[in-house]
C-alpha cells in the first residue's frame, strides 16, 4: 500500500516534469541520486567519473522526460541511462588511452592488491555462477542486483505475483550459494 502511494507521488513529479517543472524534476534527482551513484561507483570505480556519468544521466533523462512511458516505473528507466553513460565513459577511457596517472593510486600494502585480485576472481566466480541458474532466476537476479529494482517492480515487469518474486529470488540466491561455496571457502 506504501509502495502504490509513492509510485503515484513519482508519476506526478514524472507528469510534471515533462510538463517543463524544474522542480518536480529536482526531486526526482534527489530521489534517485543515491542508487544512480552506487550503480556508477560499481561500474566505474571511480569517483569523478561516476559523478560526471550520474550528471550526465539526469542530462539525458531530462531531454527524454517528455517521451517516458508513466506507466513504467522510472528508477530501470534512470538505471538504464546511467548503464549506458557508464559504458560511454569507459569507452572514452580507452578513445584516449586512459593513463593510471590520471587516478593516482596509492599502493600502501602488497595485501590490498591479493584482495583486490581475490575480489576480482570472486566476482569472475559470481557472474559464472548467476549464468548457470535456469532463465527465470538469471532473469530475476539480474533484475534485483544489476538493475537495481525492488520486488515491486520486478513483478510489475514479470506479470507475476510478488510472492512468487520473493520465493524466486529466495531459491536464486539459495542456489547461488550452493554453488559457489566450494568456491568461497
Amino acid at each position: 500500500m506504501h509502495t502504490a502511494r509513492n509510485t503515484e507521488w513519482e508519476v506526478q513529479l514524472v507528469i510534471r516534469a515533462a510538463a517543463g517543472d524544474e522542480s518536480s524534476f529536482a526531486s526526482l534527482i534527489e530521489i534517485h541520486r543515491p542508487s544512480l551513484t552506487s550503480l556508477a561507483m560499481r561500474l566505474l570505480r571511480n569517483p569523478d567519473d561516476a559523478q560526471d556519468a550520474v550528471q550526465e544521466t539526469f542530462v539525458k533523462a531530462y531531454r527524454a522526460i517528455k517521451d517516458f512511458d508513466c506507466n513504467r516505473p522510472l528508477k530501470p528507466w534512470l538505471c538504464r541511462i546511467c548503464s549506458n553513460c557508464c559504458v560511454d565513459t569507459v569507452r572514452n577511457r580507452h578513445k584516449e588511452g586512459y593513463s593510471l596517472d590520471q587516478n593516482e593510486i596509492e599502493v600502501e600494502d602488497t595485501r590490498d592488491i591479493e584482495e583486490d585480485t581475490t575480489g576480482m576472481l570472486r566476482q569472475g566466480q559470481i557472474l559464472e555462477a548467476i549464468n548457470r541458474l535456469p532463465a527465470r532466476y538469471k532473469k530475476i537476479i539480474m533484475m534485483r542486483h544489476f538493475k537495481h529494482m525492488d520486488v515491486v517492480e520486478i513483478a510489475s515487469a514479470l506479470n507475476k505475483p510478488e510472492g512468487t518474486i520473493k520465493s524466486w529470488l529466495f531459491r536464486a540466491r539459495h542456489m547461488l550459494k550452493h554453488d559457489l561455496a566450494p568456491a568461497m571457502a
